[in-house]
C-alpha cells in the first residue's frame, strides 16, 4: 500500500510542471535559412526594441538591443563545441532594426547604410571579434499577408572573417 501511494505521490510531482512563457515582445523562430552542419540557427524577432553598436575603450565594438520603437530582427550561428576545447566557442550574430511599420523594404550597396544592420563574432580570436557595420550587400523584406514579411538578406563584412553570409527567412510583426 505504501508503495501505490508513493508511486502516485512521485506520479502526481512529476506531472506538475511550471508555466513557460516568452515575452510578448520576442518571437523565436528555429532558423530555415541555411545552417551549416556544424552548428545550431535561431532567428528572433525583438519588437520594441533598438539596435546600437558602440566601441569601449580599447576600439572594439560590441553590439547593444535595448528598449525602444522599432524591430530587431535577430539571427544567430553558433558553432558546435569541441568538450575538450576550453577556448572553443564560436558564434555570429547578425542584427537588422526595422521600422515596425513597415510594409517592404529593397536596398542594394550603398543604401543598405540607410538600414542599421550589425555582424558580431564572437569567439577567441585575437583581434577577430567583435560588432561590425555591414555596408555591403542587399537587404529585401516583403510583406506577405496579414503580418507576415519574408526577409532575404546577402552581405559581406570585411573587417573579419565570416561563416553566415545569407539569411532567408520568413517572419511576423
Amino acid at each position: 500500500m505504501k508503495a501505490i501511494i508513493l508511486f502516485i505521490m512521485l506520479s502526481i510531482m512529476l506531472a506538475c510542471n511550471t508555466n513557460k512563457s516568452v515575452a510578448k515582445n520576442t518571437v523565436v523562430n528555429k532558423a530555415v535559412s541555411i545552417c551549416p552542419d556544424d552548428g545550431q540557427c535561431a532567428f528572433e524577432v525583438l519588437k520594441n526594441k533598438n539596435f546600437n553598436m558602440k566601441t569601449d575603450e580599447f576600439g572594439n565594438g560590441y553590439s547593444e538591443v535595448i528598449d525602444g520603437n522599432n524591430t530587431v530582427l535577430k539571427f544567430e550561428y553558433k558553432k558546435n563545441t569541441t568538450p575538450d576545447v576550453q577556448d572553443g566557442n564560436y558564434s555570429e550574430i547578425i542584427y537588422i532594426e526595422i521600422d515596425s511599420n513597415l510594409s517592404s523594404i529593397q536596398l542594394e550597396g550603398k543604401a543598405l547604410s540607410s538600414v542599421k544592420a550589425g555582424f558580431s563574432r564572437l569567439c577567441y580570436c585575437k583581434g577577430q571579434t567583435g560588432t561590425y557595420p555591414i555596408r555591403t550587400g542587399s537587404l529585401s523584406i516583403t510583406k506577405l499577408e496579414n503580418n507576415s514579411y519574408d526577409l532575404v538578406f546577402n552581405f559581406t563584412v570585411s573587417e573579419v572573417p565570416q561563416i553566415i553570409n545569407a539569411i532567408t527567412e520568413t517572419f511576423e510583426l
